[in-house]
């Protein structure tokens, strides 16, 4: 059964710099007592929306960079409003083992990393918090409190190329989070990253390369038994209306699974389904659904197993190249395609 959570947003509360692609009208200039009441009318408005929620989520600040007396009110208000499971995202730099016992002792089951890149450099020309080897650390620290660990990362960032990327991907897949987040990385206005964007110092990532590269991490971490729970932003109006450039596409995600079912079959693999799950198979607009010919075998109950999928493309010889070569691919058909744009 799918765990219902409640999110509650702290926009950037904690937050102790700004990063290069980090709107600065979204920063939040509230004070603690608006944090909390902000945070409790949240609350009061989802509950009235629905009553039936497993777990509070605090979300877009760094959680654990808060003042401790503004930590304990806002596990209280969760506390208080009968919520005994609770998670949140935080930067890496505040992270310790402290901090960590505390949320242990709050009923915090999942902390949510802002990792975004583990390459030096990509960090210190974003003016990311922390080095790759500090956020590295905070990772570790949040697994030796028995915490499930989500690790959000992002690409397309400014000064990435597809190698820093890859050690991202290979660098997180060594600490073994339980789930991680893909992010492409777009261009807000009144950022850092839009002046070097209109400069030209800072060129978006198109709409291919950043589906090949979501489709890449996502087969490597599904094959390594790391779920991705996310991929690409949230499709809203008000994000939208502040991109500037950078690929902000509603159906990332699916596309991105489109491309991994793609490579499974390209591999001559079958797929084995209930019909309810044809179109999961055929993919984003229907993009594999040639493809599929042949290969789908029909069976009541059976779920497309994107894990299994993803396993069994790692199999081939030198599958990283293999996999970065037919995502590239499938990538660029996908997109080329007037019904798939």
């Amino acid at each position: 059964m799918k765990n219902r959570i409640l999110p509650v947003f702290i926009p950037f509360a904690g937050c102790r710099q700004r990063c290069v692609y980090c709107s600065q009208n979204s920063i939040t200039g509230h004070t603690s007592s608006e944090i909390v009441s902000s945070a409790e009318q949240q609350i009061k408005e989802n509950l009235e929306i629905s009553g039936n929620w497993d777990e509070l989520a605090y979300y877009g600040g760094s959680f654990t960079c808060l003042p401790e007396k503004l930590r304990l009110k806002l596990y209280a208000l969760a506390h208080g409003y009968g919520f005994e499971k609770l998670r949140f995202s935080t930067s890496p730099d505040c992270v310790t083992d402290e901090n960590m016992a505390e949320a242990a002792a709050h009923g915090v089951e999942t902390v949510e990393i802002g990792v975004q890149s583990l390459d030096d450099e990509v960090l210190r020309l974003n003016k990311r918090p922390c080095c790759a080897a500090e956020t590295i650390d905070a990772l570790k620290t949040v697994k030796r409190h028995a915490i499930r660990l989500s690790a959000q990362i992002m690409t397309g960032m400014y000064g990435e190329n597809f190698h820093s990327f890859d050690a991202t991907v290979d660098a997180v897949l060594s600490v073994k989070p339980d789930y991680v987040r893909i992010y492409p990385c777009v261009v807000l206005k009144d950022t850092e990253l839009y002046s070097l964007w209109q400069s030209g110092e800072h060129i978006s990532l198109p709409l291919a390369e950043t589906l090949a590269r979501c489709a890449y991490a996502l087969i490597l971490f599904e094959a390594d038994g790391i779920d991705v729970i996310r991929i690409g932003l949230q499709d809203a109006e008000s994000m939208k209306e502040q991109i500037a450039a950078g690929e902000y596409h509603p159906a990332t995600g699916d596309m991105a699974k489109t491309i991994a079912v793609a490579i499974y079959l390209g591999l001559g693999h079958n797929l084995v389904l209930d019909k309810k799950y044809i179109n999961t198979a055929y993919g984003y607009n229907g993009y594999n659904r040639e493809t599929c010919e042949g290969r789908l075998e029909i069976k009541d109950g059976a779920k497309p197993d994107i894990r299994a999928i993803c396993k069994r493309i790692t199999e081939v010889e030198s599958y990283k190249r293999y996999i970065q070569r037919q995502a590239a691919f499938h990538a660029e058909r996908l997109v080329g395609s007037p019904d798939n744009r």
